[in-house]
């Protein structure tokens, strides 16, 4: 191995282009190896395609705009969690270059039938969803008859037509009428959530993508079956897969209580809620069911229940799960309905609101969700909600909590200082765990715990983990498996809890040399796949790339610092504005960009970007 970064690695993807203009399908690409060493698969090689095929002036609903599917090198394996995919695309809600994860069984089936890398780009002309048999032959076919139908008609007449063990990934009503935050449903129960990749394929006039044959396993050349139960078993025996298996991430709600980090208001206020008025909250009362995943995570979303619950002072854990099943219907994002709604409130108080708006109750009030049904259909009020938070904030004095046009409305930010900036540099905004990923240290102490109100080794940490969920996603593997892969090496565990986070906090250069992934549980499977050594170090080269070339693409359509920055919402804490501006200092610098966020010719040759990528 030359560096610590430049694998061998035992893959071989290719890319297969669809121009819906043209109709026309391009003879399948190999992917370079250089591309492959430096960016892995799943969501690097898809940004880099992006990168290299989506205009920065493109408009996210114009035919200039690609979609990349994408899988990994475990991808539809026996490895846990492996069935899943990315989608990566200029969003309409953030206008930045974006990249959304789905669960369940979409990357194993796009495997199966030989699309590793799967670029959809132009528009045509009518209605239709694409088909792929199994043969592996693409056609669009006729959609007419279901273009106005819902989520769940549209996979019933697919299923009846196709097979009821087809593959199907369809947009619902929220996208045909293009709404900035549709998404796309995957088998009923499994979304592209963040980003309005659902608004992306109404443009193109996709309905729906149809993989008819069952995925079979795909063979992972040097790993042994008996070695991926083992990982399996040992997923199982962690603290975290309980919580997941019994409650979801709902089960995180607690202890964010607990640390005073709740919000309501779209982060305007600290919430202050007993525990045992929301413990009852059961979301869909049913266990996921992703591709030979162990933990069966409860289907029970603290995001989904916080963005149309205690963000909207709502409490009625009912009428929560009722709006959420509202969204799912309709494959809409929760995040940003609940984001959208709360907007609502605030420039109802506003009195010098541009948008007069007089709903006739108050925070508090489940009547609110009843305008979801409006926002899908874009009807009355529901076509200004239809454009987002963002949007709706601009047609008041209120100060926009949103950061790249979206919130996540989660958290307090003032009281959990890691979770703010990492939100802050996402290039997509609030997107969910993937950009609050340091609510794990802050909050629920995995692998480690840092003080949530303290700077200290928060800006390194954040590199830390931002790059760790890039190599993730580039496996195409679940993000919630990140605080069971990894662990303090022995010369960090046997210290005290009280010294060792000092230590952390104080010192956080021996951070990164502190952690490593599970030996015992991960390397040894990725040793086998890798021809050579993989090592950790390298690892985080390639989730720092990625990063990298996510905000090469953004800069260059004219992001700044100031897209990184939250605007002063809180009238009260001006404190955590400029304590966020000072770690965003910190960040830019242990990055290696630019006081003004901009990536420099020296950290592109740094790593090894020289003629993959211009500035």
């Amino acid at each position: 191995m030359t560096s610590e970064s430049s694998f061998s690695i035992k893959w071989n993807p290719q890319l297969l282009s669809f121009d819906l203009t043209e109709e026309k399908i391009s003879p399948k690409e190999p992917i370079k190896k250089r591309v492959i060493e430096n960016f892995l698969g799943g969501r690097g090689i898809s940004v880099y395609l992006g990168y290299h095929s989506i205009p920065t002036d493109a408009s996210p609903r114009g035919p200039d705009n690609a979609v990349i599917f994408g899988t990994g090198i475990l991808t539809g394996t026996l490895f846990p969690s492996s069935g899943m995919a990315v989608a990566t695309f200029k969003s309409p809600q953030t206008n930045t270059l974006c990249t959304s994860v789905v669960t369940g069984k979409f990357g194993a089936s796009l495997r199966h039938v030989g699309l590793d890398f799967f670029q959809l780009s132009g528009k045509v002309k009518n209605p239709r969803y694409i088909l792929i048999d199994e043969f592996a032959d693409i056609t669009l076919e006729n959609a007419d008859p279901i273009w106005e139908k819902s989520v769940e008609a549209t996979d019933g007449w697919l299923r009846a037509k196709h097979g009821k063990n087809a593959t199907i990934a369809t947009i619902g009503l929220s996208a045909i009428n293009q709404v900035a935050f549709a998404g796309v449903a995957v088998d009923r129960i499994h979304f592209f959530r963040r980003g309005g990749l659902g608004a992306v394929l109404a443009s193109k006039n996709i309905k729906a993508i149809v993989i008819t044959e069952s995925p079979q396993i795909q063979e992972l050349e040097g790993v042994s079956s008996d070695v991926i139960s083992q990982f399996a078993d040992g997923i199982t025996q962690k603290s975290w897969y309980n919580m997941l298996h019994n409650r979801g991430t709902f089960s995180t709600i607690f202890p964010i209580i607990e640390n005073k980090v709740l919000s309501a208001k779209n982060c305007s206020r600290l919430l202050q809620l007993a525990p045992e008025k929301i413990s009852s909250f059961k979301g869909y009362n049913e266990h996921y069911q992703c591709w030979k995943c162990p933990i069966q995570c409860q289907r029970n979303s603290f995001q989904n229940f916080v963005a149309l619950g205690p963000n909207l002072k709502i409490i009625d854990s009912k009428k929560i799960q009722e709006a959420i099943e509202s969204c799912d219907k309709e494959a809409m994002d929760p995040l940003s309905t609940g984001a959208t709604l709360a907007a609502l409130f605030n420039i109802q108080e506003d009195r010098r609101k541009l948008l007069d708006i007089d709903l006739g109750f108050q925070w508090g009030n489940p009547r609110i969700h009843s305008l979801i049904e409006k926002i899908v259909n874009k009807e009355d009020l529901g076509d200004q909600l239809s454009r987002g938070e963002a949007y709706l904030y601009q047609q008041t004095s209120e100060p926009s909590p949103a950061i790249k046009n979206q919130i996540g409305g989660m958290f307090y930010y003032p009281n959990i200082l890691g979770v703010s900036l990492s939100t802050g540099i996402a290039p997509y905004g609030a997107a969910d765990f993937r950009s609050n990923y340091m609510v794990l240290p802050e909050v629920l102490g995995y692998p480690f715990k840092l003080s949530p109100r303290s700077k200290r080794g928060k800006a390194r940490t954040v590199i830390l983990f931002e790059n760790l969920v890039a190599v993730l996603d580039s496996l195409v593997l679940c993000s919630r498996y990140l605080p069971i892969l990894l662990r303090l090496r022995k010369r960090f565990s046997w210290l005290s809890p009280n010294l060792r986070n000092q230590l952390l906090e104080f010192v956080p250069k021996p951070l990164i040399g502190g952690l490593s992934l599970d030996l015992d549980m991960l390397l040894p499977i990725l040793r086998n796949v890798f021809n050579e050594k993989l090592n950790f170090g390298g690892l985080l080269k390639i989730g720092d790339r990625i990063t990298l070339l996510e905000r090469i693409f953004n800069t260059r359509m004219g992001m700044t610092r100031e897209d990184d920055s939250f605007s002063r919402f809180l009238k009260k804490r001006p404190d955590f504005f400029k304590t966020h501006e000072e770690l965003l200092t910190e960040y830019y610098s242990q990055k290696g960009l630019t006081q003004r966020g901009m990536v420099n010719k020296k950290t592109i040759q740094k790593m090894g970007l020289l003629g993959l990528v211009t500035i």
